[in-house]
């Protein structure tokens, strides 16, 4: 790893890229590996199901944290709960506890480029050096190379530099490839 960078990665996407399944292939390939992986997830709902339905399932413990309140066919509003998105952040609190291989983190967005969802949670994961990988959209890039410093990596959606970045900060000789 350059001395120039933290050790914290964000898969930089546009909707319909692939990015949370990505992520989760990432994730289950890692673990099934040895890895020790903590942090939160994007699970889809089913196929054609409301925004409201989808969640942050937990990778240790499969609970699944349901941050979205359906406000209703015609309503524009962000349908973001920031009740529920406190227990998803309280729940990936402790993920650095004990210096796991990687944590991820589901999304860098709105919430924390304001300061608030899991904007705690990243700052101490970055302080205890602890892997990260997480998603941000086109739109955060500017706010998450402030937070970052402008040391933290930005990666395509794509399989195999997923896998490199992977490579250089977790633990030598386990992280395994990741289909495309």
């Amino acid at each position: 790893m350059d001395t120039a960078e933290l050790p914290i990665a964000a898969l930089v996407h546009e909707h319909g890229d692939g990015a949370d399944a990505l992520m989760r292939a990432f994730v289950e390939r890692q673990s099934h590996a040895g890895l020790d992986v903590r942090g939160l997830v994007t699970e889809p709902g089913a196929v054609g199901a409301p925004r409201s339905r989808r969640g942050l399932r937990d990778v240790r413990t499969g609970e699944i944290f349901h941050i979205f309140q359906d406000l209703g066919a015609g309503s524009q509003a962000c349908c973001l709960d920031v009740f529920r998105l406190a227990a998803a952040s309280a729940a990936l609190r402790p993920a650095g506890d004990g210096r796991p291989d990687l944590v991820v983190v589901s999304r860098y967005g709105r919430q924390e480029a304001g300061g608030g969802g899991f904007a705690a949670e990243f700052l101490a994961l970055m302080a205890e050096g602890v892997p990260v990988l997480t998603i941000v959209a086109g739109e955060f890039l500017e706010d998450w190379r402030r937070f970052t410093g402008g040391l933290g990596v930005e990666l395509p959606v794509d399989a195999d530099r997923l896998h490199a970045w992977g490579a250089r900060v977790c633990r030598a000789g386990v992280i395994v490839g990741v289909a495309g």
